[in-house]
């Protein structure tokens, strides 16, 4: 993976009100004084107390959950990733004398006050203490220190790798900070996986829910050819027999690829809690075993003999890869008259899935209208519509509950669901709503908020039940209906926004709201361990200055390794063609076939250059949006005749768009159903730049940083979240090795 960010030290991006986020929930005591901590002088080693060293917290949910000494590990990678020098890492049993550092250690005395909201100890607390010459940041336990590193270097980062004088001390409001992706109706790699778990933890989330198993809800439409309808399973059993569920085999993770997925994000802080989808959304099972399903045939039929035997077949072979001490069992979106069935499937499976493995389950709070029989209360209930669960009820009846209250929460990927109400889901996290929640200006989204209706009918900043709260993303428009990393940037503002939230509570600090914009965009292409805005390297500041400017010479084969990997958002990228070619990079193909097809190729599905007008695209409330009854845009797929010079642009709203010998020809774009099949509409697609490979006729071609549309037309994101597409550091980058010498990490036993 090519890891490349915008310059440690760029001058023109920092400022002295940039944020940390989430900035600590203590706040600071800052001195007087006039000296400072300075990165630079200090040496290139990282000390770990041998005592601190095998450090690991057993109150988080994760079962692989690492040592304090392989956090430092962690930390010590991020700063030769950030600084590109090598770091040191020593076991010792005593702290050097004098030594100038960066010191890491336990905090065991004095933090009785870094507990969650409701008052339970947090493991994940931190002390930070800045002296002239050395910082210690103390943790009450490994994953509190962990996070007490992340802080630290975003402050350096954001102030020119200094530190004033103070003291700090910080920690969760909630345990549960978190984010959902949709994996059962869309395939994602396990390098991008990994990749969001590390961008999730650089803002302190604790929670990556993985959604193994969807499709399109039938109840919706296209029941009658339920059998063609997507759906999916993202894990390849090991057991011969239950593979039948499986219709994508080379769209599975392994046991391994599933382990290894878990295994690095513990590395961060974060746990994977992975969900198996019944007994709705049920699809990916009735295609394997018919006889399962109901009249709607995505819902089971939870009083045929074989369906409970064989839901627990799944969990059993699939029990066994989870570490994590909860799971989610789904059960939401069912049929309403078959109540009873519905609450013994839940408790029935909540029983077998704990003397099995131990585990806790979650499910998504659904409307169970039973005078007979009742959800059991070691069952956690995420909370996701009023209509299908109530909090304040939940909180009242002894459950434990999670906030992901779509009104606030909820993405659908690429377009909403209107005119299905309550809908519209954001196809980009909506800000707005957690910034002036229940659309009082500047009212402060926390895990405690609900109810966007009747405000007087939140719980307790302390409630016992309340374990936090976690977005989605929903892939509700199909497969196709956008590239793995379209998923990513509909999260990108929304995953430091609700971690920050998450995190701050009611007792944190309240957020800057107008510098929160910059503080984001300045931290997120920053983020150790990803690269998921697939940015480049590049000298000097220059926008005029090409990124990328390469010339076919006579004596180079057909195919060219140009290296670049891929460029993300924002870019034009102008070729000069006398033939077929093929761009291929890592995360997708652009291809121009003898016939003249300009089409690109990602994540499997083919999406041709089709013609559209100018204008088309850019309705300020459904931005990217072209509705099926507008008659300036034809849809049809268009030719492209070489020689050609073709210029291609793409920022995430406009998406991909392309300009043949200088006039408008179209962009690439995706069929949506919309309603209950009832309204169509064709949406853009925002591909990233393949320049790893390009073959046959491409004669030239220049990147630059900059789209063909201005920054500030037509179909910009919302105020809070400006700058998604332009503030990427497409161009001006440059090592972050520039300002960054050293750093001296100390971890051991007892705050100094």
């Amino acid at each position: 993976m090519l890891l490349t960010y915008c310059s440690f030290l760029s001058g023109g991006l920092l400022a002295t009100a940039l944020q940390v986020l989430p900035s600590p929930s203590y706040g600071a005591d800052s001195t007087s004084s006039a000296e400072s901590f300075q990165l630079a002088s200090c040496p290139r080693t990282i000390y770990i107390i041998e005592q601190f060293s095998g450090r690991r917290d057993t109150d988080g949910l994760s079962l692989v959950a690492p040592s304090a000494y392989e956090f430092a590990q962690v930390f010590q990678k991020d700063l030769e990733e950030l600084t590109g020098d090598a770091w040191a890492l020593e076991v010792v049993e005593v702290l050097p004398i004098d030594v100038s550092s960066i010191i890491l250690a336990d905090l065991d005395t004095g933090s009785d006050d870094l507990t969650y909201e409701n008052g339970v100890h947090a493991s994940e607390g931190y002390e930070i203490a800045v002296e002239a010459k050395r910082v210690f940041i103390n943790g009450t336990g490994a994953r509190g220190m962990f996070w007490g590193t992340r802080t630290l270097l975003q402050q350096l980062m954001i102030s020119n790798g200094t530190a004033e004088i103070e003291k700090i001390r910080d920690a969760p409001a909630y345990a549960t900070r978190g984010f959902m992706l949709d994996a059962g109706r869309k395939w994602y790699s396990p390098e991008l996986l990994k990749e969001l778990c590390a961008f999730a933890s650089w803002f302190k989330m604790s929670e990556f829910h993985y959604h193994i198993s969807d499709n399109y809800p039938l109840t919706r439409g296209r029941n009658g050819t339920w059998q063609d309808v997507y759906s999916h399973f993202s894990l390849m059993p090991e057991d011969a027999v239950l593979q039948g569920i499986i219709q994508r085999p080379n769209e599975t993770l392994s046991r391994a690829d599933f382990e290894d997925f878990q295994r690095q994000c513990a590395l961060r802080g974060v746990t994977v809690i992975p969900e198996i989808e019944a007994p709705g959304h049920s699809l990916a099972i009735t295609k394997w075993k018919p006889e399962l399903a109901l009249k709607t045939k995505d819902l089971l039929n939870l009083t045929h003999p074989d369906t409970i035997p064989t839901v627990k077949s799944l969990w059993k072979e699939f029990l066994p890869w989870f570490a994590t001490k909860e799971v989610h069992i789904g059960a939401d979106e069912y049929d309403s008259t078959l109540a009873d069935d519905y609450i013994s499937f839940v408790n029935e499976m909540s029983t077998f899935i704990n003397e099995t493995s131990g585990k806790r389950i979650r499910i998504w709070g659904t409307d169970e209208p039973s005078n007979n029989l009742t959800i059991a209360k070691e069952v956690i209930i995420q909370h996701w519509q009023y209509g299908q669960s109530d909090p304040v009820k939940l909180q009242d009846a002894g459950y434990d509950l999670i906030n992901s209250n779509d009104q606030w929460a909820y993405v659908s990927l690429k377009n909403d669901h209107m005119p299905i109400l309550p809908a519209p889901y954001p196809q980009f996290f909506n800000g707005s709503r957690l910034l002036n929640f229940a659309g009082r200006l500047q009212w402060l989204w926390n895990p405690a908020l609900f109810n966007q209706v009747n405000t007087t009918m939140q719980l307790a900043t302390d409630a016992s039940g309340n374990k936090g709260a976690i977005m989605a993303a929903w892939n509700d428009n199909g497969p196709d209906a956008t590239t793995q990393l379209e998923a990513y940037y509909a999260m990108r503002k929304g995953i430091p926004l609700v971690g920050t939230r998450a995190w701050a509570g009611t007792r944190g600090p309240n957020i800057a709201i107008l510098d929160l914009d910059s503080s984001i965009d300045f931290l997120i292409p920053r983020a150790p361990g990803q690269n998921l805005d697939r940015t480049l390297r590049s000298s000097g500041n220059n926008q005029s200055v090409p990124l990328i400017s390469w010339k076919r010479q006579s004596s180079e084969n057909d195919t060219v390794t140009l290296g670049y990997g891929s460029k993300g958002m924002n870019y034009t990228l102008a070729l000069s063609v006398n033939g077929p070619f093929t761009l291929s990079g890592p995360d997708n193909i652009l291809s121009l076939s003898i016939d003249g097809d300009l089409v690109f190729t990602a994540d499997g599905w083919p999406y041709p250059l089709r013609s559209t007008a100018e204008e088309d695209g850019f309705d300020s409330s459904l931005p990217g949006r072209i509705w099926t009854n507008k008659t300036s845009s034809t849809h049809k797929p268009v030719k492209v005749a070489v020689p050609a010079h073709i210029t291609l642009t793409t920022d995430v709203l406009g998406g991909s768009r392309v300009w043949v010998n200088g006039s408008f020809l179209g962009r690439f774009e995706v069929f949506v159903y919309g309603g209950k099949n009832t309204v169509f509409s064709w949406s853009q697609m925002a591909f990233v730049a393949p320049l790893q490979t390009v073959s046959g006729g491409v004669q030239s071609l220049v990147l630059e940083g900059q789209t063909h549309e201005s920054q500030d037309g037509a179909g910009n994101l919302p105020q809070a979240f400006q700058g998604a597409a332009s503030s990427i550091c497409g161009s001006g980058l440059s090592n972050l090795a520039v300002g960054w010498t050293s750093v001296v990490a100390i971890m051991m036993t007892g705050f100094l």
